[in-house]
């Protein structure tokens, strides 16, 4: 038992501290590459840290790097490699810079700055996304497309959209909410919902709809502002 714990807390700590790791780092040439490569922990074995990988990168039980997988990266424990053009995919956890394909977890899925396609999890937490992202808790900055998290959406950026949860978040809406709870900052879109809150403009239709700025900053069932 003390055995699989002391392995438990290695694992977390491993996966939190490269989870923060953000140092640059250069990567190889295009031209260097490999078909198929397997990593055993974080960058071991070390040619894996600044690999290209034209084909497969899988983690026996977990691969990362911060060079680059056109293909797919599939580990069992985390699939933590910088760029992807592809799928990544693992049990636990994943972990990219930029992402064009798919990002899939049953835990967490983490993208730092750029994903274009699909980001499927438990919790994902990404940068901007153009696409689809559904999970029980979904986070973002600029989103464009969908956000569906069972529990909450959040976008810190502009939703071009539709963001569809329990709770419903975003600095700027250009598109539509839909929850038990809605709020943005600037909405020049639409909220559905039991409680609706703009601080400036939008349309919306619910118990409670608020709009702080509005012609008439409460009313209930509708509600509609834009200056």
């Amino acid at each position: 038992m003390k055995k699989i714990l002391l392995a438990a807390v290695m694992l977390f700590v491993g996966v939190a501290t490269f989870a923060n790791n953000d140092l640059e780092h250069k990567q190889k040439p295009l031209d260097d590459w490999t078909f198929l490569q397997i990593g055993f922990w974080f960058d071991l074995p070390t040619c894996t840290a600044d690999s290209n990988v034209y084909g497969l990168k899988t983690g026996q039980p977990i691969s990362s790097g911060y060079g680059r997988v056109y293909g797919a990266e599939i580990s069992w424990i985390a699939a933590a490699t910088d760029d992807i053009k592809g799928a990544q995919g693992s049990w636990i956890f994943t972990k990219n810079r930029t992402l064009e394909g798919v990002q899939a977890s049953f835990i967490c899925n983490i993208n730092k700055e750029e994903l274009t396609g699909l980001q499927a999890g438990l919790v994902n937490v990404c940068g901007n996304i153009l696409g689809f992202q559904p999970g029980a808790v979904c986070v973002s900055k600029d989103m464009s497309g969908i956000q569906a998290g069972v529990l909450t959406s959040y976008a810190k950026g502009t939703v071009t959209g539709a963001q569809f949860s329990i709770i419903n978040v975003c600095d700027q809406l250009d598109g539509f909410q839909a929850s038990a709870f809605n709020k943005t900052k600037v909405s020049n879109g639409f909220q559905l919902g039991l409680i609706n809150v703009s601080d400036k403009n939008g349309a919306q239709f619910g118990l409670v709809n608020i709009i702080k700025d509005g012609w008439i900053p409460f009313f209930p069932f509708f509600n509609i502002s834009f200056k």
